[in-house]
C-alpha cells in the first residue's frame, strides 16, 4: 500500500516545475484521502518526495565537429509521432526522480539531432560517443535512444552487449522490457508476442520485432532469424543485442549482406535503411588490439557499418581512455582493409574513433560513485574535502588464501581467511535489515571476484557454500555461536555506520535509511539466510571436472517472471567484473589486483545506486586496491575536466582525443595491446598542473627529498620577493631566467611513486622544451605558512646563506577507522596547493585577464556562484610559454589525523584531530604549473615489457575468451 501511495504522489508532482514545500505537503493530503490508514506515514512520505524531487545533476556537455553537425530535430519535432519514447516516459515515470528523467529527454534529444535526421537521403556515416560513470544507468539511457530513433526513422538498430552470454541476455531483457514491450523468450515477432511486460504494459500494439532472444542461447542465429517472419526492409523498427563475437559478427554481416545490391566495383550495400549501432561498453573488445593487422571484433563491427549507406555508430562507456587512442584514418590508410567472410570481402572503412560528437554525462546527485566510497572530490567540488560513506573495510588477512598474481596451476586454498568469513556474516545481515525495511521482494547479491581462474573459482565457492550452510544450521536450531556474533557485528559494526550515514547528509541523503534494532534484525535472519545460495559464474558449462555444481547463470528476470527474487553469493572473475549488473548488491569482496585504470575501474560493481540500503553495503579490499582506485579517480576527473576546459573553447572530438593521447595519466589509464598500433606514446605537459599528492612513509625518501629541495634553493640564491598584490603573503620567491637546468636536477633527485608524479618523464619534456624556447625562465616559491604560531609548526631553513624561520604547511589524513594503519601520506583532497597559489607568478594585469576568463567561462557552464579567483586553466593560459612555475610545500612532520570515534548511542560521528610524526625533517612536496604551449615538443615514451609488467598488463586483455574464465 505505501509504494501505490508513493507512486501517487509521484504522479501529482511530476507536473510541477518547481516543486515546493507547499507542493509536497499537497500531494500528502490527497494521498491521505486515498489512504486514510497511512496518516502515521505522513512524514516518511514527505522525506521520500522530498528526496525523490532534490536529486539533481551538472549538466551535460558535448564537443561537436562542426562541420558534420547540422541541426534538424527541432524543426522536425512536431512532425513526429513519438509513440515509443512517450511509452517509454510513462514506463521511466514509475523509476526515477522527475528531474532525472527530465535530462534524460533532453540528453536522447541531443544525441539523435548529433546523429543525423534519418530521413536524410543518399550515403551518410555518423560516428559519436558517450561517456557515463559506471552503473550509473547507461542502458537506460540507450534504450531511451533507441526508442527516439525509432520514433524518428531508424529501421534497423542493433546493440553489441559485452562479449559474455550473461550479459547480452541481461542488457536483451532491458530492451524487451523498454523498447519492444513483450517477452522474446516467448517470441521474436511483435505479431506474435504473447505476455506484455515493461512498456507493452502501457502501449500494447506499437509493432517492433527482435531477432534475438533474451535467453542465454539467444544470440543472434541466421536460421532463426530467417525463421521469424521478420522482413528487415518492412516498415517496422528491428533490433538486435548481439554479444561482441567474432563468429556471431561474422555471420550477422554475411547474413545481412545477401539483402544488399551488388555495386559495379563489387562491394555490397544496403540501401534505404537507416541504421543504427549502439555499442556498449565501446572501450572493450571493440578497440582494434592487432598491430599488424584490423582484429576480428574491431573489423566486424567496421564491416557492418560499412555494409549499409546509411549508419549512425554510438558507443558508450564509462572508461573512454582507449576509444580516444582508435587513429583516424585517411581513405588511402583504409583502402585494402577488408575482411573475409566465407566467400565475401567486406571492406571495414574508418576505424571507431567517435569523430563526430563526444557527450560527457555526470552522474546525478543520488549516485554512489568513486567520490562517496573513496572520499575523493569531483573536479567541480568545493574546498572541502568529501567525507567517504563508511563502507570501504581494508583487509590484510587474505595473502595465505589468495595470493597476489596467483597463477593457474597454483595449490588450492583449503580454509577461507577471517576477513570472508566476516563478510559473509555482513551479508547476511544486510540480508535480514533489508527484509525489516520491507524490502523484502527484491534481489540481493554479493560479490566474491578474487581470481579470474575457473578452479579457483570453483574452489572458493565450495569453501564459501559449506561456511554459509554451517551458518545457516546454526541460525535455524538456535545452536552454537552464529548468533552471538552476529548480533556483535551488528552492534558495533552496522548500527554506527547506519547512523553515521544519516547523519552525513552533506554526502548522501537517503530518508529511507532508518536505525533498526537487533531485535528486529534477529527475527529475520533465519529467513533471510534461508533464500542465500552460492554460485559459481565463470560460464563453464560442463560440470565435469568441478566440485562445485551451482553454476547456473544468475537470472535475476526469470525469478522476477515465476514470483521470486534471489538472494545470491556469486563467486566469479571477469564475467562478473564489467557491465554485468549484480541486482541489490550489498556486499562485495574483491582482490583483483590489476593496475588498468579502465579495467579496475570497470570492476567496481559496487558503484550505482543504493536506495535504502546503502548503509548496509559493504567493500572488502587490500589497501594497494584503494590506493589505485584514488588514483584513477584522480585521472578520471582529470579526463572529464580537461573535458569541460576543451566544451568552454568550442573545441571537436579530434582535438579532444589528441589532447588525451598525450596526457601524461593515460600512460596507465588503459591497456598497452590498445594503443599498440604504436609502441611510442607521446607525451606532453602542456597546461598540467602535476602535484604530489600521496606520499609512501618512508623516512629515508623523506630525507632524501629534503635534502634535494635544501640543495635546490641553495642554488637559487637571493629570493626576489613577491610578484603581486594578490599573494603578497608569499616572499619567498625566485623569479629566474635560463634556469631549468636546476629545476630539472631537482626532478632527477626528488624520489616518489610514478603512479603520483613520473619526475623523470617530467624532466624530460622540460628539456625537449628548452630546445624550443620554451620551459626557459622558471619561478621557484617556497611556500611559507604565515599563521603557523608553535614551534612546532616551523622550521629553520637555510635561504641565501641565512637560517630562515619557515611555517609548515597543514595538510591533514582522514582515517576513517578508529585501528586503521597509514601507510601512506594521503593528502586530502588530492591538493597540495591552495587556491591562490598557482598564480604567485602572474603580474597584475595578468591576473585580471584570467579572471575575466574565467567569469566568461563561468557564464557558459551554468554554475553557481560567480568566481573570484582565476580557474586554474585560465591561470596556465595567460602563463607564457617561457616560463614555468614550481612551488615547493613543506609539510608538517607530523600530519593532522582526523579519527572519527563511531558513537552508536547518539549516532554523531565525532572525530579527534592528533598529530603523527612520520619523519625527522619536513616532508616536501611540490606542484609544477605548466604554461599552455602552442606546438610543444612532446617525448617519446617507449610501451615496452618493463611498463607492460609494472603496471600488471595481462597480454591480450580484449581477446576472445582463453578458457581460463
Amino acid at each position: 500500500m505505501i509504494e501505490q501511495a508513493k507512486q501517487i504522489g509521484i504522479t501529482l508532482l511530476q507536473g510541477k516545475r518547481n516543486v515546493t514545500d507547499a507542493d509536497l505537503r499537497d500531494a500528502i493530503d490527497n494521498i491521505l484521502k486515498i489512504f486514510p490508514h497511512l496518516i502515521g506515514e505522513s512524514e516518511s512520505l514527505y522525506k521520500y518526495f522530498e528526496s525523490q524531487f532534490s536529486v539533481f545533476s551538472d549538466n551535460y556537455k558535448i564537443l561537436v565537429d562542426d562541420e558534420t553537425y547540422i541541426p534538424w530535430l527541432k524543426n522536425k519535432k512536431s512532425e513526429i509521432k513519438w509513440s515509443f519514447w512517450n511509452r517509454y516516459l510513462m514506463y521511466l515515470q514509475k523509476k526515477i526522480a522527475p528531474s532525472t528523467l527530465n535530462k534524460l529527454d533532453n540528453l536522447t534529444d541531443d544525441i539523435l539531432d548529433r546523429i543525423i535526421d534519418p530521413k536524410t537521403p543518399g550515403p551518410w556515416d555518423r560516428r559519436g560517443m558517450v561517456v557515463g560513470q559506471v552503473q550509473s544507468g547507461k542502458t537506460g539511457n540507450y534504450i531511451g535512444l533507441i526508442n527516439k530513433a525509432a520514433d524518428a526513422g531508424f529501421k534497423l538498430i542493433i546493440v553489441l552487449a559485452g562479449m559474455h552470454d550473461s550479459l547480452r541476455s541481461q542488457t536483451q531483457i532491458r530492451v524487451d522490457e523498454g523498447f519492444l514491450g513483450f517477452n522474446t523468450q516467448t517470441a521474436m515477432n511483435f505479431s506474435n508476442a504473447g505476455n506484455r511486460i515493461g512498456v507493452g504494459q502501457f502501449n500494447k500494439n506499437l509493432p517492433a520485432h527482435a531477432l534475438t532472444t533474451s535467453r542465454l542461447n539467444g544470440d543472434f542465429k541466421a536460421q532463426a532469424a530467417q525463421s521469424s517472419g521478420v522482413n528487415i526492409q518492412g516498415t517496422d523498427p528491428i533490433i538486435l543485442v548481439v554479444k561482441k563475437n567474432a563468429s556471431i559478427l561474422k555471420n550477422l554481416v554475411s547474413w545481412l549482406a545477401v539483402r544488399g545490391d551488388k555495386t559495379p566495383d563489387g562491394k555490397i550495400i544496403i540501401r534505404d535503411l537507416p541504421f543504427l549501432l549502439i555499442d556498449d561498453e565501446a572501450d572493450n573488445a571493440s578497440i582494434n588490439v592487432d598491430p599488424k593487422k584490423v582484429s576480428t571484433i574491431n573489423g566486424s563491427i567496421r564491416a557492418l557499418l560499412s555494409l549499409f549507406e546509411q549508419s549512425a555508430y554510438v558507443g558508450y562507456t564509462a572508461t573512454p581512455f582507449a576509444n580516444i587512442f582508435i587513429p583516424l584514418l585517411n581513405e588511402d590508410q583504409t583502402k585494402g582493409l577488408n575482411l573475409k567472410v566465407k566467400d565475401f570481402e567486406f571492406s571495414v572503412g574508418q576505424d571507431l574513433f567517435p569523430r563526430d560528437f563526444i557527450i560527457n554525462i555526470p552522474a546525478p546527485s543520488n549516485y554512489i560513485g568513486p567520490s562517496k566510497v573513496f572520499g575523493l572530490p569531483a573536479a567541480s567540488s568545493s574546498e572541502e574535502s568529501q567525507e567517504p560513506l563508511p563502507i570501504v573495510v581494508k583487509i590484510s588477512d587474505y595473502t595465505a588464501f589468495v595470493p597476489d598474481k596467483h597463477k593457474k596451476g597454483d595449490p588450492l586454498p583449503t580454509i577461507l581467511p577471517e576477513s570472508l568469513k566476516y563478510a559473509v556474516k555482513c551479508f547476511i545481515l544486510s540480508c535480514a535489515a533489508r527484509r525489516v525495511r520491507k524490502q523484502a521482494n527484491v534481489h540481493n547479491s554479493m560479490l566474491i571476484h578474487v581470481s579470474r581462474y575457473i578452479d579457483w573459482q570453483d574452489r572458493i565457492s565450495s569453501l564459501v557454500d559449506a561456511e554459509l550452510k554451517f551458518y545457516h544450521r546454526q541460525i535455524e536450531f538456535n545452536q552454537g555461536s552464529i548468533i552471538a556474533e552476529l548480533k556483535k557485528i551488528w552492534i558495533e559494526e552496522f548500527e554506527p555506520k547506519t547512523h553515521q550515514v544519516i547523519n552525513q547528509t552533506h554526502t548522501y541523503t537517503d530518508p529511507e535509511i532508518k536505525p533498526i534494532s537487533w531485535v528486529k534484525v534477529k527475527a529475520e535472519l533465519f529467513n533471510a539466510t534461508s533464500k542465500i545460495e552460492v554460485r559459481a559464474v565463470h560460464g563453464d558449462k560442463n560440470v565435469a571436472g568441478l566440485t562445485y555444481h551451482n553454476i547456473s547463470p544468475i537470472d535475476y528476470f526469470t525469478s522476477e517472471q515465476q514470483g521470486s527474487h534471489l538472494s545470491v553469493i556469486a563467486v566469479g572473475g571477469d564475467k562478473l567484473s564489467r557491465g554485468l549488473t549484480l541486482e541489490g548488491l550489498t556486499t562485495s569482496y574483491y582482490l583483483r589486483a590489476s593496475k588498468m585504470y579502465d579495467t579496475l575501474m570497470q570492476m567496481g560493481r559496487w558503484f550505482g545506486y543504493r536506495p535504502g540500503y546503502v548503509d548496509l553495503c559493504r567493500l572488502f579490499t587490500s589497501n594497494e586496491l584503494v590506493e589505485w582506485f584514488k588514483h584513477i579517480t584522480i585521472a578520471s576527473e582529470e579526463m572529464r575536466s580537461e573535458f569541460d576546459y576543451m566544451f568552454l573553447l568550442n573545441e571537436t572530438p579530434r582535438k579532444y582525443g589528441l589532447k588525451v593521447r598525450t596526457h601524461p595519466d593515460v600512460l596507465k589509464i588503459t591497456a598497452a595491446n590498445k594503443f599498440r598500433h604504436k609502441q611510442i606514446m607521446m607525451l606532453s605537459y602542456s597546461g598540467e598542473l602535476e602535484q604530489t599528492y600521496n606520499f609512501k612513509i618512508d623516512q629515508r625518501i623523506f630525507s632524501n627529498n629534503f635534502h634535494a629541495t635544501a640543495e635546490l634553493i641553495k642554488a637559487l640564491g637571493t629570493p626576489s620577493g613577491p610578484v603581486n598584490n594578490s599573494v603578497k603573503n608569499q616572499e619567498y620567491v625566485w623569479q629566474g631566467t635560463n634556469n631549468s637546468h636546476l629545476i630539472t636536477q631537482y626532478l632527477h633527485a626528488y624520489s616518489i611513486g610514478r603512479e603520483v608524479v613520473d619526475v623523470h618523464k617530467m624532466a624530460d619534456y622540460i628539456n625537449a622544451q628548452v630546445g624550443k624556447n620554451n620551459l626557459t625562465n622558471w619561478t621557484v616559491v617556497l611556500i611559507n605558512n604565515t599563521i603557523a604560531k608553535k614551534e612546532e609548526e616551523k622550521f629553520l631553513f637555510t635561504i641565501d646563506g641565512k637560517q630562515t624561520e619557515i611555517g609548515l604547511t597543514d595538510r591533514s589524513i582522514t582515517v576513517s577507522r578508529p585501528n586503521e594503519t597509514v601507510s601512506s601520506y594521503y593528502i586530502n583532497k588530492t591538493m597540495i596547493i591552495s587556491p591562490n597559489h598557482e598564480m604567485i607568478d602572474l603580474s597584475d594585469s595578468e591576473i585580471k585577464e584570467a579572471l575575466a576568463l574565467t567569469k566568461l567561462d563561468w557564464g557558459k557552464s551554468e554554475n553557481k556562484g560567480e568566481p573570484v579567483l582565476p580557474s586554474s586553466a585560465r591561470i596556465k593560459c595567460k602563463r607564457k610559454a617561457t616560463n614555468g612555475l614550481l612551488m615547493l610545500y613543506p609539510l608538517n612532520y607530523a600530519p593532522i589525523h582526523k579519527r572519527y570515534l563511531e558513537q552508536s548511542t547518539t549516532g554523531k560521528r565525532e572525530h579527534v584531530s592528533e598529530r603523527v610524526r612520520y619523519s625527522d625533517v619536513p616532508i616536501f612536496g611540490f606542484a609544477i604549473s605548466f604554461p599552455e604551449i602552442v606546438n610543444d615538443e612532446k617525448i617519446e615514451y617507449a610501451v615496452n615489457n618493463q611498463f607492460i609488467e609494472e603496471f600488471d598488463y595481462p597480454d591480450e586483455l580484449d581477446a576472445e575468451d582463453d578458457g581460463n574464465e
